[in-house]
């Protein structure tokens, strides 16, 4: 307030108001006085009578008592004229006497206004209240929810930083409550609704700044705390732009942090900065209130408000969020359902299939194992009982016997390359062979009993680019390869038939495709899915090479797997049967390499 003299009065002191009201009407009945926080002790008379005071106010510290509290006062004129006095004194607080208007008007209006004013602080901080308190109860459903916890006591200490300003609800529901006890507490949440709102904005973004901020943050709150209940108020209070620094640094590390959200893409992060946005301006208004740079109402538990109103909106958009995502989860997981009971449907028939192949597989050994044991067991039988005593009819015996033990012995050997070539463990010398040097000593192992059996044969490469090409091959079992496709088509082509083997470049990249191609009794259709099974038998389907096991074709067919080639067969339009081999090039002799 003015001096008098172009300056202001100081904030500590005694001093007197005087006001004299004149020509008021003589039927104006009572008045009434609306008073606000008047800092820090006062005493109202209205003609020379005490209408109305709070605390005690002296000219020194020691005869002052502090206590301050809106208060309404209503007197009875006189006359046409009053006069008015106010004492005021401040010793106790940095900031004294008169800051915002006194009202004067008639009881009813004078209470309306009263009873406007602690409506909205009680509605609010009520609010306020019962927000904090279901934030609570939802950290209590779930613990992980951290940021639940901060917001309750943001709200929470907000509500109850009002309770001592203002309408000073709290020091009217507790009339014990000392007015320094008072002016620490407001001084205390300030701090506390500070850093419980940077924890809560920190917790919801904790990847956009560091974890050194809210170790910082908790720090100076103690340090202020400290200082707020180790030193007398007037000296507290007189920090106070320390306080509203450390206010205004967690306000704008706030706002830097849902920025950054912003920029990053978090869910929610526009809602946040707008409500971050509203709060920051209240804190800033009340700070310049505080600071009396501006008259204006507390706003921060308005601002804080209107961020709980953001924060439902965002909260209602996580949900609808979630909502739509565990529509999609259900939705996917219904697939993946039905995907499952279908890809359990087929590996169930893929599991009664391989069963069927096992039951086969048992019996088809159990025959072939068995009828050969049968005859021996026979013949044996016979030599024992004397049946046979021509000693020539005796040796032909023997050799039937041991015909048929060698079968039993190859179809178990036959048995024991195919399980190790099939579980990749058979042991495989590789070399590298030229293709033609390879083609021409299988037609000299093949030539002669060809032209015996009366059967024209040829071998030869008929693509000249293959012609110096290398492969890189186990001989020995290649060799066994064609041996066994080579006397199928033998035992498959009349006298006077034709039996080919033709070199040319394959359907990929750097193959090879040698084919066996003969004019005998042709293959059926219905045979080549099946034709490289094990134990697979057909008057046509060439899977007889193995001593009649039924073995030769799967055996043959895992040898080229192991050599990274394919075998497949075929039925020649021309009649007769074509199986072919595609193994892969290594080395063409110019120099060219496969990659």
């Amino acid at each position: 307030m003015p001096d008098g003299q172009g300056g202001r009065l100081p904030n500590r002191g005694y001093g007197t108001y005087r006001l004299e009201l004149r020509h008021l009407p003589s039927d104006s009945g009572m008045l009434g006085i609306r008073l606000p926080n008047l800092s820090t002790a006062y005493a109202l008379y209205v003609d020379g009578e005490l209408v109305g005071s709070k605390g005690v106010p002296g000219d020194a510290k020691a005869s002052t008592t502090p206590y301050q509290m809106p208060d309404t006062v209503f007197f009875q004129p006189s006359g046409d004229s009053v006069a008015l006095e106010l004492e005021l004194a401040n010793f106790h607080h940095r900031t004294g006497g008169i800051r915002s208007a006194l009202i004067l008007g008639t009881p009813d209006q004078v209470k309306g206004i009263a009873f406007r004013h602690e409506a909205r602080e009680f509605v609010v901080m009520g609010c306020l209240l019962m927000i904090g308190i279901y934030h609570i109860g939802l950290y209590a459903l779930r613990r992980k929810e951290l940021d639940n916890l901060w917001f309750a006591l943001l709200c929470i200490c907000v509500a109850l930083r009002m309770s001592v300003i203002g309408e000073g609800l709290l020091p009217r529901l507790v009339p014990e409550l000392t007015w320094t006890a008072a002016g620490r507490l407001e001084y205390s949440f300030f701090v506390l609704s500070a850093f419980c709102g940077f924890a809560y904005f920190r917790r919801s973004y904790s990847k956009e700044i560091t974890r050194r901020w809210t170790i910082a943050a908790c720090a100076a709150a103690v340090v202020l705390l400290a200082l707020t209940w180790g030193l007398p108020l007037l000296a507290s209070s007189s920090l106070i732009l320390l306080y509203q620094a450390y206010v205004i640094v967690l306000s704008a590390a706030s706002l830097y942090l849902i920025v950054v959200a912003l920029i990053r893409g978090r869910e929610g992060a526009a809602l946040s900065l707008i409500g971050v946005a509203g709060l920051v301006g209240t804190v800033l208004s009340d700070i310049i209130f505080y600071n009396g740079w501006w008259r204006a109402p507390d706003m921060v538990p308005f601002g804080l408000l209107f961020l709980v109103v953001m924060n439902a909106f965002l909260i209602s958009l996580r949900f609808s969020r979630t909502f739509a995502k565990a529509e999609k989860l259900s939705a996917e997981l219904r697939k993946w359902n039905d995907q499952l009971e279908e890809r359990i449907a087929e590996r169930t028939e893929a599991l009664h299939a391989a069963e069927q192949s096992r039951r086969r597989l048992v019996s088809n050994i159990s025959h072939d194992l068995r009828t050969p044991m049968t005859l021996i067991q026979g013949y044996l039988e016979a030599l024992r009982d004397g049946v046979i005593a021509d000693a020539e009819q005796r040796e032909a015996v023997i050799g039937a016997m041991l015909k048929k033990a060698e079968g039993l012995n190859e179809l178990v050997g036959d048995l024991f390359d195919l399980s190790m070539l099939e579980a990749r463990q058979a042991q495989m010398t590789y070399e590298l062979v030229r293709l033609p040097d390879w083609l021409d000593r299988l037609a000299d192992n093949y030539r002669m009993e060809m032209r015996t059996k009366g059967i024209a044969f040829d071998c030869r490469i008929v693509e000249p680019a293959i012609e110096n090409a290398c492969l890189e091959l186990d001989e020995r079992r290649m060799d066994r390869v064609m041996s066994n496709l080579i006397y199928n088509a033998i035992q498959a082509t009349p006298g006077g038939g034709e039996i080919r083997i033709e070199a040319q470049r394959g359907a990929r990249p750097f193959e090879a495709e040698i084919a066996v191609l003969d004019n005998g009794a042709g293959l059926l259709p219905e045979d080549l899915p099946k034709l490289f099974e094990r134990f697979y038998k057909n008057d046509k389907a060439r899977n007889y090479s193995s001593g009649g096991g039924g073995l030769g074709l799967a055996i043959a067919r895992e040898i080229v797997e192991t050599h990274g080639g394919r075998i497949e067969a075929r039925i020649r339009p021309e009649g007769g049967s074509a199986f072919i081999v595609s193994l892969p090039i290594v080395r063409r002799m110019n120099g060219e390499e496969k990659q």
